[in-house]
């Protein structure tokens, strides 16, 4: 069961079909593993990614090779804000 929903702007998860205008459900973690769907703000911004961990890099994978992956820096404002758990599409 979600905690909230969240409208989707923007084409960088097509791959998984999340689509521009979709909402997702979200359920409030600040974890999250490897692979998983998550939201996470990222200096003051919302987005929907892939959170790939590494031994070097945490990185925001989009799934649309349009889209270039998101490394976060240290020092960068970063959280998860919780996991995908689903979508309501209209039309």
């Amino acid at each position: 069961m979600p905690d909230y929903l969240l409208r989707v702007q923007g084409d960088s998860m097509i791959e998984d079909g999340i689509l521009d205008g979709d909402l997702v459900g979200v359920k409030r973690t600040p974890d999250a593993r490897d692979g998983q769907a998550v939201v996470a703000r990222l200096d003051g911004e919302l987005t929907i990614k892939r959170l790939s961990h590494s031994t070097d890099a945490l990185r925001l994978l989009p799934r649309n090779p349009a889209n270039a992956p998101i490394r976060v820096e240290a020092g960068q404002d970063f959280a998860i804000e919780g996991v995908f758990c689903g979508l309501v599409r209209q039309g």
